[in-house]
């Protein structure tokens, strides 16, 4: 049981540990998976709440939320009530504290964690890496110098990763209900502007905190509702302009208010980054202007020529509140880059990549939009692990002003339950010709598009025959399991999939999971080039766990003169609300609507697939 665990009232991250933790004492003690993941589930739930879980079990609605019943409601409030919860007291009690602490080390599953520590006595992380270190590991059946090197990996990307930040799925779906609380909660008046600010606006993948900016004629009252809000587990800090709270999930939140005539300025300031912010600073400076979170103050120093200029106007004005020895304050972020001379930049490029100098040429890109994307070539339905049906799906996808959607179910060899096979995508092939017939009787201009995502097997085969594949619309091939295989063998693994001429999609390439699972060691250098060769596309999966490809390697990826597509990867209806993540993702890559291939209409997107290259030649 965690530390934390006492009188003072436990937070959802606290309640969610203890319930993940039950689930992997379960999963070590060897308990049906059924019992396993109705406890992970539940922590799922309790960590993603918007709300004090105390408050939640006050109103008595535990079993009102999703994943609860009343056996998992009972405990939770049991814990919370005491502090203690004599279920979880007696399963640790049956395992040694450091052995659950070793399942949170990728490749280290439950098995394998039963056999370290029944057969050699291993019971901490501490004791793993030292045998693994000493090659006592391969004395196991079926471990060998490769396993223990695996681990060792393992092990010091555990040590390394920072578990101060907070994956951006969690994060950013807070802030909008603190966004959107404080408009409902004040009169509309009252709140003239607000803003989510620093690493959430750039839509980096991990934050370290919440910040918001607010302009009021109230400001007091903006700032005691902020702290009023149901989110708020408690207080942290309070002032004249800014109050932080502490959030449900451990998370802290601050609102900062400003005047309206400093807004430009202090919302560029909060933005970020620090290094964009540095630059901007510099290019005032050199322009005779201090730049600070107020606007600009002008200094002593003349211009200095340089190549890219301020307009003569803006020039002659720049002097002339030199004179004065005034300040100028901005009303927009617009106005403030004009005035130093440069175009706006969008916040997910403020990351000093190159920028400013294309600023300075007024050459930033027009960068890819939400409503850029007509449909979407990667998502499940009941037919495998989705939880939605094709027909359910379709319309969902058509109501969000997608003109086709694509059944991509998980193919055999995956391990999914129902993973769909043959003879089953026959009867999935009835379903969507029935869909499509019913909006073509009804005028609608809408498709559905059949294809799989196919297993990408530990040796490259594909999980479905090529007979099959060819048969289909879209083929996103994927890796799912074996993720920590050497880097020549999964590279080699996944070129062989890229290879296959049925193949038109590589799906989320690395495999990672933001905070929960590193990517693997694939070459993606090797990758890119062999996708631009064979005209594979790469996926950026939208899905915020994953943000797979990255930013950074989708700007390689264009660079190198690879398709992209952006999928939500979406299980349910609700997951196609994922797409902005994806978006975003690609803007901070500097990715254009021409730079993706699901921005195109049916027949352009058709020419650009594989098979459809393939026919060509």
């Amino acid at each position: 049981m965690p530390d934390a665990l006492n009188r003072v009232p436990l937070n959802n991250r606290q309640v969610a540990d203890v319930f993940r933790t039950i689930g992997d004492l379960l999963q070590i003690l060897g308990e049906s998976r059924f019992v396993i993941l109705a406890y992970r589930n539940a922590a799922r739930t309790i960590e993603d709440l918007n709300q004090d879980i105390n408050a939640v079990a006050a109103a008595g609605a535990l079993e009102d939320l999703p994943k609860i019943g009343k056996a998992i409601a009972e405990k939770i409030r049991t814990l919370l009530e005491t502090g203690a919860l004599p279920y979880y007291d007696d399963l640790a009690a049956q395992v040694p504290a450091g052995v659950v602490a070793m399942m949170q080390t990728p490749d280290v599953g439950p098995k394998t964690v039963q056999r370290l520590w029944k057969e050699l006595d291993i019971t901490s992380v501490e004791a793993m890496k030292a045998a693994a270190q000493e090659g006592r590991l391969r004395s196991l059946k079926g471990f060998g110098a490769k396993t223990e090197e695996r681990i060792l990996k393992s092990i010091d990307l555990i040590a390394r990763r920072s578990d101060d930040r907070t994956p951006i799925g969690t994060a950013r779906p807070f802030a909008e209900i603190l966004v959107r609380g404080l408009r409902e909660a004040l009169e509309a008046d009252a709140l003239e502007k607000i803003e989510i600010v620093g690493s959430l606006r750039r839509w980096r993948e991990t934050i370290a905190e919440l910040n918001l900016l607010a302009v009021s004629s109230a400001p007091q009252q903006v700032l005691d509702v902020f702290q009023r809000l149901p989110q708020a587990a408690a207080v942290v800090d309070s002032g004249a302009a800014r109050a932080s709270i502490a959030l449900p999930n451990g998370m802290q939140a601050t609102l900062r208010m400003v005047e309206a005539r400093h807004w430009g300025a202090a919302l560029c300031n909060a933005t970020g980054s620090q290094a964009h912010n540095r630059a901007l600073r510099e290019r005032a400076q050199r322009l005779g202007w201090r730049l600070d979170e107020y606007g600009l103050t002008a200094q002593d120093h003349p211009v200095r020529h340089e190549r890219a200029q301020p307009s003569p106007t803006v020039l002659a004005e720049m002097r002339e509140c030199r004179k004065r020895d005034e300040q100028r304050f901005f009303s927009s972020e617009e106005d403030l880059y004009e005035f130093i001379g440069l175009q706006w930049a969008p916040p997910e490029m403020r990351e000093d990549t190159g920028e400013i100098a294309v600023a300075l040429r007024h050459d930033l890109p027009r960068l890819i939009a939400e409503r850029d994307i007509l449909g979407e070539l990667h998502g499940h339905t009941t037919w495998s692990d989705g939880s939605s049906s094709v027909a359910e799906m379709a319309e969902a996808a058509r109501n969000k002003g997608y003109r086709y959607w694509t059944v991509t179910d998980h193919s055999i060899g995956l391990g999914v339950t129902q993973g769909v096979d043959a003879d089953a995508l026959s009867g999935q092939r009835r379903q969507i010709d029935a869909v499509n017939e019913r909006y073509a009787a009804e005028g609608i201009d809408f498709r559905l598009m059949q294809g799989t995502e196919v297993e990408v097997l530990a040796d490259g085969e594909l999980g479905l025959p090529n007979a099959v594949l060819a048969s289909l619309d879209v083929v996103v091939a994927s890796i799912h399991s074996g993720l920590r295989q050497d880097r020549a063998t999964i590279t080699d693994r996944c070129l062989k999939a890229i290879h296959n001429p049925h193949v038109d999609i590589l799906g989320h390439p690395t495999g990672r999971l933001l905070g929960q699972r590193p990517p693997s060691e694939i070459d993606l250098d090797r990758i890119m080039h062999a996708c631009a060769d064979t005209g594979t596309a790469i996926e950026i999966n939208a899905n915020p766990a994953r943000l797979d490809l990255s930013a950074t390697h989708a700007r390689r990826a264009v660079d190198l003169g690879c398709k992209l597509v952006i999928n939500s990867d979406a299980h349910s209806i609700d997951q196609l609300d994922l797409m902005p993540y994806g978006i975003h993702t690609a803007r901070r890559g500097w990715l254009c609507a021409e730079d993706v291939i699901n921005t195109r209409p049916l027949d352009e997107l058709f020419k650009l697939l594989k098979r459809s290259m393939r026919c060509e030649t």
